[in-house]
C-alpha cells in the first residue's frame, strides 16, 4: 500500500556571594628560555551571575602557560601566567556553577576576560559544542576558533538568538566593564542584563547548561526562543505560546497560557472549522508535566516532554488515535531539505483497520519530493513512482501543506535544541511521524529513563503505561544493546537498522518483532510492530527526571 502521506513539509537561580578570596593568580611557567626575563601576560576579569561569584577557583588555559586564582568578594580576580602564549579559555567553578570565556590570540600582556552566563554561551558559539570539552582538550583545533573575526561571530549570534530576552546592542560581554551585585552594591548595567537573563532562564524553567547546550548546536533563535518561554507552575516543557495539534482526522493550533493553565482554540482543521470552547487542563497529582482535560470516562490525559512536544490521547474505544502537540515555530522550507525516516498508522479509508507503515523520502531546498518509497519489514521497499512525488509549501496559518496526487495533508516541522528537525503529518486516514535520516548514538551503560506509553492497537484500543528502562549492555561494534525494563523484561536492539535513525528489535517471547525512532532530542519517540498478529503504533514520552 503506498502510503497516503509524503512529507513535504546551570539551573536557573541567581547565585549569593559569600565569603572572600584574594584576587592573587598563581602561575606556571612553560619550560624553555635562555634565562631571560619572563614576560607576564595578566588577565583580570569579573565573575558574576547577576550576584559576584566570591571565592570562586578560577583557571586559565592559554596555548602555552597556564594559571589559577580566587575570586574576591565583588568577583574579580587576576591571573598571572610567565611567558603566556594566547589564545585561553577560562572556567569558574562556584559549587554546582561552571561558566567559561575566552582570551582571543595577540601579544598585549594585560587583557579582560569576564566569566558570566553571557561569556559562557559566546563560547558554546564559538566553540559549536560543549564549552566543558572545549575547556578539556583547548588543542590547536580549538585555539584556532578563538580569534576576533570568530568572537565577532559568536558574539552576533548570541545576541541574535537573545533577541527579546537581553539587548547586547553595542556590548562585548568578554570585556565590557562589570560591576557585580554584592553587600549593598546593585550592580552597574552589564550586571543588570544577567539578571535579566538568569530571571528569564527561571520563568522558562530553563538551565544555563541547556541553554549553552543549545548554542553550541546552533540550534538557533526559532528553537531557543521556543524553549525561553514561561513556562507553566507543574511542566518544564508546557510553556505559554501557540501549539499545533495533529491527529487523523482533524486537530488545530491551540494557544497555551502558563497562567491559566489553559487550551485556548484559535484554529480548527476540522471541516467546521469551528474552534470551540477553551480547554482548561489539571496537573495529575505526584506525576509533573501529565495533566487531564474534562471528566472521566471521556477525559483527556495530557503529557509533554522537556521540548514542548507530547500527546494527547482519548480513552480507548473512542476511535481516536493519540494526537501529537507540538510548539509552533516558523521554518523555512529549505530546512527540511534532507533525507528521511518516517514511521505511521495508516489505513486506505475507513471501512478497513489502520495498519503500522513505514516510508523513506528525500526533499530538496524548494521542498520538492525528489524521491520516496513505501517499506515493508527491515528491507523490503517500493519506490514512488515520479509522477506521484509531492511538494510541499508553507501554510498560510501555519505549519506545511503536504500535496501529491492522493490530495492534501497538513505538516508540522519542530526544531529541537539539538538542531535536529521532527516532523508530524495527519490526513483524513491517518498520521505519520519523520526524522531526517542520520545515525544516532548508542545509549550508555547504565542509563535510566523513566516514560509515559501509549499504544494504539489496529482494533480501537489504546493502553496507557508508565514504565521506566536502564541500559545493560551496549556494543558500539555491531550497534546491539540491551535494556531491562523496570517490571522485570528485557529487550534487545540494533541501533541505526535497518536505515540510520531507526533501530530493530526481533521477536522474542512476549516481545512483537518492532521498528522504534527516536525524535532527536524531543523526548519523543514511536514504535511501530512488524508482526501482523500484533498490530500496533506506540508513542512515548519521556518523564521529568
Amino acid at each position: 500500500m503506498k502510503s497516503r502521506i509524503l512529507l513535504t513539509g546551570l539551573t536557573a537561580a541567581v547565585l549569593t556571594a559569600c565569603g572572600g578570596g584574594s584576587g592573587d593568580g598563581t602561575t606556571t611557567t612553560p619550560a624553555g628560555g635562555s634565562g631571560s626575563a619572563p614576560v607576564t601576560t595578566k588577565i583580570s576579569g569579573t565573575a558574576a551571575v547577576g550576584a559576584a561569584l566570591a571565592g570562586a577557583t578560577v583557571q586559565a588555559k592559554c596555548a602555552t602557560g597556564s594559571g589559577t586564582a580566587t575570586t574576591a568578594a565583588d568577583g574579580t580576580f587576576t591571573i598571572n601566567i610567565a611567558n603566556a602564549v594566547r589564545p585561553c579559555v577560562l572556567a569558574v567553578t562556584s559549587g554546582g556553577t561552571t561558566l567559561h570565556s575566552v582570551v582571543e590570540g595577540g601579544s598585549g600582556t594585560s587583557v579582560v576576560a569576564n566569566i558570566t552566563p553571557l561569556t559562557e554561551l559566546l563560547t558554546a558559539a564559538l566553540a559549536g559544542g560543549s564549552t566543558t570539552t572545549f575547556f578539556t582538550q583547548f588543542d590547536a583545533s580549538a585555539q584556532g576558533l578563538v580569534t576576533v573575526d570568530g568572537l565577532t561571530k559568536a558574539n552576533n549570534a548570541v545576541s541574535l538568538v537573545l533577541t527579546g530576552v537581553v539587548d547586547l546592542t553595542g556590548i562585548d560581554p568578554l570585556k565590557a566593564p562589570l560591576v557585580a551585585a554584592n553587600g549593598s552594591n546593585a550592580g552597574n548595567a552589564l550586571d543588570k542584563l544577567l539578571d535579566q537573563l538568569m530571571a528569564r532562564l527561571a520563568t522558562a524553567k530553563t538551565t544555563l547548561s541547556e541553554l549553552s547546550s543549545a548554542v553550541g548546536s546552533n540550534a538557533g533563535s526559532t528553537a531557543i526562543g521556543t524553549i525561553l518561554q514561561p513556562a507553566s507552575a507543574t511542566c518544564a516543557g508546557l510553556r505559554t505560546g501557540n501549539y499545533f495539534l495533529l491527529t487523523a482526522g482533524g486537530g488545530g493550533i491551540f494557544k497555551f497560557d502558563a497562567d491559566t493553565t489553559s487550551f485556548i482554540p484559535l484554529t480548527s482543521f476540522s471541516a467546521d472549522g469551528q474552534a470551540g470552547p477553551s480547554l482548561p487542563i489539571t496537573p495529575v497529582g505526584g506525576d509533573a508535566c501529565h495533566f487531564v482535560a474534562g471528566t472521566a470516562p471521556l477525559g483527556i490525559d495530557i503529557m509533554v516532554a522537556k521540548s514542548g512536544m507530547g500527546m494527547f490521547v482519548s480513552p480507548s474505544g473512542s476511535g481516536i488515535l493519540p494526537a501529537m502537540i507540538i510548539p509552533a515555530q516558523t521554518l523555512p522550507v529549505a530546512e527540511l531539505a534532507g533525507e528521511w525516516n518516517g514511521l505511521g498508522f495508516e489505513r486506505d479509508d475507513s471501512s478497513v483497520p489502520y495498519a503500522p507503515s513505514r516510508v523513506k523520502f528525500t526533499l530538496d531546498a524548494t521542498g520538492k519530493m525528489t524521491a520516496g518509497a513505501d517499506c515493508t519489514g527491515t528491507s523490503a521497499c517500493t519506490p514512488w513512482p515520479a509522477e506521484t512525488l509531492g511538494a510541499v509549501t508553507a501554510n498560510p496559518d501555519g505549519g506545511f501543506l503536504l500535496k501529491d496526487p492522493s490530495g492534501e495533508a497538513r505538516a508540522v516541522a519542530f526544531k529541537g535544541t539539538d538542531g535536529q528537525i521532527t516532523a508530524v503529518i495527519a490526513h483524513d486516514n491517518g498520521i505519520l511521524i519523520a526524522t531526517k535520516a542520520f545515525a544516532r548514538a548508542m545509549p550508555v551503560v547504565g542509563a535510566t529513563n523513566s516514560y509515559w506509553d501509549v499504544t494504539a492497537y489496529a482494533d480501537g484500543t489504546i493502553v496507557k503505561e508508565t514504565w521506566s528502562t536502564t541500559t545493560t549492555a551496549a556494543d558500539p561494534v555491531t550497534g546491539v544493546y540491551s535494556r531491562l525494563r523496570n517490571d522485570g523484561r528485557p529487550d534487545t536492539w540494533t541501533q541505526n537498522s535497518p536505515l540510520p535513525g531507526l533501530r530493530y528489535r526481533a521477536a522474542s517471547a512476549g516481545i512483537s518483532q518492532s521498528l522504534a525512532m527516536t525524535l532527536n532530542n524531543t523526548g519523543v519517540g514511536v514504535v511501530i510492530s512488524l508482526s501482523p498478529s500484533v498490530s500496533f503504533f506506540d508513542i512515548s514520552v519521556n518523564r521529568p527526571q
